[in-house]
């Protein structure tokens, strides 16, 4: 299922099909600000918008999806861990924000 393009770019009017990225922590460097809207298809999943960002944003997808398969990347969907709904199937809505939360240590 392919995305549609980012909704700041879309000859400057806002798309109503779109979901907030958020990304935390390191990861922030590969997103400026730390955060961009990104218009979806209906019926779009985590994994679709997943899809989007590889090609959009490589750097910051190949750091997502390493996170992903070594287990230490949280995904939320509106506050929801996407592991308590439906995992990376977890369908998206317009209005959505999706957070990619990195491992925080500290002491």
């Amino acid at each position: 299922m392919d995305l549609r393009r980012d909704t700041a770019h879309n000859m400057g009017q806002t798309h109503q099909n779109a979901v907030t990225v958020k990304v935390f922590g390191g990861l922030r460097s590969y997103l400026d600000g730390g955060r961009k809207t990104i218009g979806i298809d209906p019926g779009a999943t985590v994994q679709d918008l997943l899809a989007t960002l590889r090609q959009r944003t490589p750097e910051l997808a190949g750091h997502l999806m390493q996170g992903l398969a070594d287990g230490y990347l949280n995904v939320l969907v509106n506050g929801r861990n996407i592991r308590f709904l439906s995992s990376l199937d977890t369908p998206l809505s317009p209005g959505d924000s999706v957070a990619f939360l990195p491992p925080v240590g500290g002491g």
